[in-house]
């Protein structure tokens, strides 16, 4: 079985929780990036610190960085 590794745009919105939240519980996918806007308060932060756990992936306003590992960007926002 083939691993997906996904990134979530939006993902300090209640939309990007809830696919964070899904993709963590998908046993074929894993998280390697997340994306909000600069002015986010939850830049630098873990993205499943929400979960009460950590992922290792930090939520950042650089697209390169938050895609580079990525295989999939899921984007939720406007």
């Amino acid at each position: 079985m083939t691993t997906l590794k996904f990134a979530i745009a939006g993902a300090s919105g209640r939309m990007g929780r809830m696919l964070i939240e899904t993709g963590l519980n998908t046993t074929d996918a894993q998280l390697v990036g997340a994306l909000d806007v600069a002015s986010s308060p939850a830049i630098g932060s873990d993205a499943t610190a929400f979960l009460g756990h950590s992922s290792g992936v930090t939520i950042t306003a650089d697209v390169r960085q938050g895609l580079a590992q990525a295989q999939v960007l899921i984007d939720f926002t406007r």
